[in-house]
């Protein structure tokens, strides 16, 4: 028996074949033994979503917080990391029952929290929080949770954080604030301000004005938040400074305001409904409609956004999910960790794709691992049929 067939009894469940491996004098060995991806098997059962074999292997002397040996981002992973991506609830629990640290950083500094947060695991999110784990830590990179939730337009995740007393404060080395993040600052300013933001992220804008985050705030280049985003939404600068003067009383309103319900709230609601004073009310909604006019008009351009790829570095605190991949290489020129990080992975991906797509001799190694079970399917049939001609001959 090796490491896989061990995995495979955990992950089939059966009682009589499980408690016979338990029993097994190899057993704790085969669970220290790296399968060949570089996980062990607690890792693997966490990620296949099953508490009951992650228990079993607890319950017989498996470290709760054994590392994952398996190369790139997950370096360093331990079972609360890969429950947390796969947004498994019944394994973190069974982890936090085992004692699990769930502040435990990977190579990368990643904890389980950073993880399902940049998954957009919501109900790992919470069950962590919950749990005890610090909502403040950061990565290597100074990145906490609660800016990839509003760097990647996560709103619901972005607002559970916030209203969990995540700290609104970044030690960042630009001076960014995450209204930077939220409005893609960096990102407009790789593409020289060509970039049309998605309409998420003014979701993402009012939820953070409104819990304190300022709009006039400046980074080390002496830019605003709006910097590059105000070029296409002229009004927004305004709208979001309207917002933060306002902010106390909107969040104590009788419902939670998004974007949208700003935009549609008259001035007699804001008035009798939140307190807002009358002058102040007026100037909010025009300032909310005047953007959502820009908004609009943004939309229906055809100009406005060049021509960008379809995909984004996924890991990148600083480009929204539905924009990431940059089939040119690193575009910050080796400047932004993560952007250099994916440019490698993606150019590993190609070596892999010109691997597929490029012709084999059938009889090669390659041809014959990728369709082993088409050849031993084909093996057998050749033999049942040679046997049944033999038989029809005698």
């Amino acid at each position: 028996m090796d490491a896989i067939e061990l995995v495979s009894i955990l992950l089939e469940g059966n009682d009589a074949a499980v408690a016979k491996t338990v029993a097994s004098d190899s057993f704790l060995k085969l669970c220290n033994q790296p399968l060949a991806n570089g996980q062990y098997a607690i890792h693997a059962l966490a990620n296949k979503k099953n508490a009951k074999g992650v228990e079993t292997l607890l319950k017989n002397g498996v470290s709760v917080n054994q590392e994952s040996e398996e190369q790139g981002n997950s370096l360093g992973f331990t079972a609360a990391h890969y429950a947390a991506a796969s947004n498994c609830v019944p394994v973190l629990e069974v982890l936090q029952a085992h004692r699990a640290d769930l502040n435990h950083t990977a190579a990368d500094k990643w904890t389980p929290l950073h993880v399902a947060t940049f998954r957009g695991q919501s109900d790992a999110i919470q069950k962590l929080v919950e749990f005890g784990a610090d909502i403040n830590c950061t990565t290597g990179e100074g990145h906490t949770p609660l800016l990839f939730a509003v760097n990647l337009g996560r709103v619901k995740d972005a607002r559970f954080l916030l209203q969990s007393k995540a700290c609104i404060q970044l030690n960042d080395t630009n001076r960014d604030n995450l209204l930077h993040y939220a409005l893609h600052y960096r990102m407009a300013q790789q593409l020289k301000g060509k970039y049309k933001l998605p309409d998420t992220q003014l979701d993402i804008a009012v939820l953070l004005v409104l819990h304190g985050v300022r709009p006039d705030e400046p980074n080390a280049a002496g830019n605003l938040p709006t910097h590059y985003a105000e070029a296409a939404l002229p009004s927004l600068p305004r709208a979001l400074s309207a917002l933060f003067d306002n902010a106390i009383k909107l969040l104590c309103a009788p419902l939670e305001f998004n974007y949208l319900t700003l935009v549609t709230a008259t001035k007699e609601f804001l008035v009798e409904a939140v307190g807002i004073e009358d002058a102040k009310a007026e100037e909010l909604q025009r300032v909310m409609r005047a953007l959502e006019t820009e908004r609009q008009s943004t939309r229906r351009s055809t100009t406005t956004a060049p021509p960008q790829p379809a995909a984004m570095p996924p890991g990148h605190p600083a480009v929204p999910a539905d924009v990431m991949n940059f089939a040119s290489g690193d575009p910050s020129g080796g400047k932004c960790p993560f952007f250099a990080r994916t440019a490698k992975q993606q150019a590993n991906k190609r070596a892999l794709d010109s691997e597929e797509e490029r012709a084999h001799c059938p009889f090669s190694a390659y041809t014959i691992r990728k369709n082993q079970t088409a050849l031993i399917l084909a093996g057998i049939a050749f033999l049942v049929g040679y046997g049944c001609g033999k038989s029809g001959r005698l």
